[in-house]
């Protein structure tokens, strides 16, 4: 009989919330731990895990950074931004699931070498650092026998096993649209359009607390844990004060100083790099040395400030003639060419000089695409400096003139007649520029390694010289007036530049190297192109067997040198503004901050480059010929029969 204690006793079973065993519930419940550890310590868990040790300063980038909703790294150059950029990508992606993370710059090259520093740094492939683990390696999602890396054109990408993903943005900006992100992060910013940002950015909009389901009610989505917030971060050297990047970064630092820690803002000059710290002590080998600094301050000091000390330039406004921006979209991965290989036609401009100003002069290659018509590349500037003189004088006349052939001959081209393969020589013929006494040199005959070549002439400007240089060789030097042209020159260029007919090569980041865009059929052979295919192109030249890879190609001296001059060319380009006289007339000049420590020289050669080129885009219109009629034109055209009007009908 039982007892009555006993007749309302149940036997508890404790719930199985898991479907799982207690050994896979500890085993979950430690990595669980580990990653939620990681999370409050993502500085630790990149030691402990990735085998990386950060120094002072990337550590208290990397902190502030964590659970911001939107952070500015404006760093000196050789402060390794773009490698802690991506091992912040790394922490961000492996500790928090199903997280997305788009790379986002300017140039689609410069988000694939981002890209690339995630890649090695899972391969243990970067000499700097000496301990690192294949922990993150082993998250990766890989078929079919890949490592886990993606390198598709349009976008380079990597999945983890917790859902989470990383992509590049290498097409078209205006191709950007209709994605979502909780990561955005700006590598190379500072000189980025406006319209990335613009369009980027919206792939933030969805906020990160909402949720929505069946039965799913207010109250639990208030125990819901706070999730981490979509955050968008802008890593650049400083760049200008009318940019994008530079709004952020007022913006970040006003409200850091305010209190307000979904906003942070680092400033990390060059200063703070060579005295950078580890544990507190200093480093026996910082990333960066004083003799780099000094030797950028000499060579562009402009630059030098903007990228080592983080000083922001002024150089926007409502009279600024051609805007930075517009120079880094018509700029594209490639190296310049030093001499005439493939029998392409080049335009070489001079503006002579021999006291005032620097003698210089830009090569441009020039060709006609099926599009949109007659196109150049800037190839080449050089600036005929006497390189024995130490106070840095130019040339000689007579060595300037040598020099000049000399470049001719070697954008002419081997087994070439005279010439031939160069479609014009512009130089200016100032009185400031010496270019008619110069010029002069070049009428009579002339030998080279034993070979004659014949003499340049331009009859239009110096009249009679058809008959005293019988021999010389007409059409192809042209001496123009900087005074006569000047304006219409300057207009010219701007349409030129605004149209994407005048192409640059990327700036020079400096470091003995670029990377090169190639596509490779099925037998590994390289064809050089210079910008990555939209998703359409590279779905078909998958089909048709191709792919697309990007090489470094190891610079030359010359190649370096010529790279530096082209970047002090767009910095005289970015300077030039429009000013109203008391005429009503348009001056164009270099700001009046710059005037006195900066030439335009550069600037002018790439003018009259832009005049040729403007010019012969202008041919189909200015050579068009009206037609004669004859009389069968006239018999052949409609007649109506005359009508008569009267009163009476």
């Amino acid at each position: 009989m039982t007892s009555p204690l006993l007749q309302d006793y149940n036997v508890f079973e404790r719930p199985n919330l898991y479907p799982l065993t207690t050994k896979q519930y500890e085993e979950h419940k430690e990595t669980a731990d580990i990653i939620q550890w990681g999370r409050e310590n993502p500085v630790k868990f990149a030691e402990e895990f990735f085998g990386i040790e950060l120094m002072d300063f990337q550590i208290y980038i990397i902190e502030r950074t964590w659970t911001a909703e939107q952070a500015v790294w404006c760093c000196s150059r050789n402060a390794g931004k773009s490698i802690l950029g991506a091992i912040y990508i790394m922490l961000r992606s492996l500790l928090i699931p199903n997280h997305q993370t788009y790379i986002c710059t300017g140039v689609g090259s410069q988000s694939i070498e981002l890209f690339q520093k995630i890649e090695k740094l899972s391969k243990n492939q970067i000499p700097s650092f000496k301990s690192l683990t294949n922990v993150f390696g082993n998250e990766l999602v890989k078929a079919h026998g890949s490592d886990g890396f993606v390198h598709d054109p349009s976008s380079h990408s990597f999945r983890l096993y917790n859902g989470s993903g990383v992509h590049t943005l290498n097409g078209a900006i205006s191709n950007l649209r209709s994605k979502r992100s909780n990561l955005n992060f700006y590598d190379e910013c500072g000189f980025a359009p406006d319209e990335l940002f613009n369009v980027t950015m919206p792939f933030l909009a969805q906020n990160s607390k909402f949720a929505l389901g069946v039965n799913y009610s207010d109250d639990d989505a208030l125990m819901e844990p706070r999730p981490f917030p979509n955050q968008a971060i802008f890593a650049s050297s400083a760049g200008r004060t009318d940019q994008f990047f530079y709004k952020k970064y007022r913006e970040c630092s006003i409200r850091m100083d305010a209190g307000d820690d979904r906003y942070f803002c680092a400033d990390i000059d060059c200063d703070a790099v060579i005295g950078a710290t580890r544990h507190g002590i200093l480093l026996s080998e910082p990333l960066l040395n004083q003799e780099t600094i000094d030797s950028a301050m000499r060579k562009d000091k402009d630059a030098a400030l903007r990228e080592y000390r983080n000083i922001f330039q002024t150089e926007g406004g409502n009279g600024q003639l051609i805007k930075r921006a517009s120079i880094v979209r018509n700029s594209y991965p490639y190296v310049p060419q030093m001499a005439n290989t493939d029998r392409s036609q080049y335009i070489i401009s001079w503006d002579p000089a021999r006291q005032a100003d620097n003698s210089t002069v830009c090569i441009a290659k020039l060709w006609k695409d099926q599009h949109v018509g007659w196109k150049m590349r800037i190839e080449n500037v050089v600036v005929l400096i006497d390189r024995l003189s130490k106070a840095k004088r130019m040339m000689n006349a007579p060595n300037q003139v040598e020099e000049v052939k000399n470049i001719i001959l070697d954008y002419n081209g081997p087994e070439a007649a005279d010439y031939e393969n160069i479609a014009a020589i512009m130089v200016d013929s100032g009185s400031g520029g010496a270019g008619i006494p110069l010029t002069d040199y070049l009428s009579n005959d002339w030998e080279r390694n034993g070979v004659k070549h014949r003499g340049l002439i331009d009859p239009e400007f110096n009249e009679g010289d058809d008959k005293k240089f019988p021999n010389a060789v007409s059409g192809k030097l042209h001496l123009i007036s900087p005074i006569k042209y000047r304006s219409m020159m300057f207009e010219e260029m701007k349409q030129l530049i605004d149209l994407g007919v005048v192409e640059f090569p990327e700036e020079y980041t400096q470091r003995g190297y670029v990377n090169l865009i190639y596509q490779v059929d099925k037998d590994n052979n390289t064809t050089q192109i210079y910008s990555y295919p939209q998703e359409k192109a590279e779905k078909q030249l998958k089909k048709e067997g191709y792919h697309i890879d990007t090489m470094p190609y190891t610079l030359s001296p010359d190649e370096e040198l010529a790279l530096t001059q082209i970047d002090m060319m767009k910095n005289e380009v970015v300077n030039m503004y429009r000013f109203t006289t008391a005429s009503g007339q348009d001056r164009f000049d270099l700001a009046p901050d710059k005037a006195k420590t900066m030439h335009d020289d550069r600037n002018y050669t790439l003018l009259l480059c832009c005049r040729y080129l403007a010019q012969l885009r202008r041919e189909p219109i200015t050579n068009k010929r009206a037609h004669k009629y004859t009389i069968n034109d006239i018999a052949d055209l409609p007649v109506n029969a005359a009508r008569r009007f009267s009163i009476l009908n």
